[in-house]
């Protein structure tokens, strides 16, 4: 019988929002840069963080706020913004680049609704509930399992293995949703009912 659910977030929850990245970069090439540099200086940013997300490098929440000001530094002086980089950040967090992904919502409520402890586990910075939260996801979600938190990223069972053990839930018990099959092959390997989550 199912007693709970873990889902990944980025493909599943939330997606890429393109208009809200290049609104930001018209805006930041208001002030003299020109579009093609802030979209290139917003671009290496995101790089950054995916590098920093890949190697585990930022494994709090101190240490995101500090890895996040340094970024906002280096865009304030590459695009000579008139602003600090406390504002940059005020105003552009990272998950406003994001947004729900098509039936986000209506499925947590459905997982919800049939009584079951819901998971999020993801590879990304230690900010998961926080992301979610500025989303209005956050509310239907019982863990939060950041890789950058947990010093352990997917497909390495061990992220699985943990997220399941915090949430009280055997792999047996639980579905598992992720949009990249290598991480629902595992997920199948430690005896989890997993599938791929494709968007309508």
């Amino acid at each position: 019988m199912l007693r709970g659910a873990l889902l990944d977030r980025d493909g599943v929850l939330l997606l890429p929002d393109e208009d809200a990245f290049y609104q930001a970069a018209v805006r930041m090439a208001a002030h003299g840069a020109g579009l093609e540099r802030a979209l290139n200086a917003l671009a290496r940013t995101q790089r950054e963080a995916l590098e920093a997300v890949r190697l585990l490098r930022v494994r709090s929440l101190e240490e995101e706020e500090s890895f996040w000001l340094a970024q906002a530094r280096g865009l304030v002086q590459a695009l000579r913004l008139p602003f600090g980089p406390e504002d940059l950040l005020a105003a552009w967090p990272y998950y406003r680049f994001l947004k729900p992904a098509p039936g986000a919502l209506g499925l947590l409520r459905a997982l919800k609704g049939r009584g079951l402890k819901v998971g999020v586990l993801s590879n990304t910075l230690p900010s998961l509930r926080e992301s979610l939260a500025y989303h209005g996801l956050d509310r239907y979600v019982d863990g939060f399992f950041a890789s950058c938190s947990l010093g352990v990223a997917k497909p390495d069972p061990r992220a699985f293995l943990l997220a399941l053990e915090a949430l009280g839930l055997a792999p047996e018990e639980t579905l598992y949703l992720d949009d990249n099959p290598e991480n629902v092959q595992v997920a199948l390997e430690l005896g989890m009912k997993a599938q791929v989550h494709a968007l309508s």
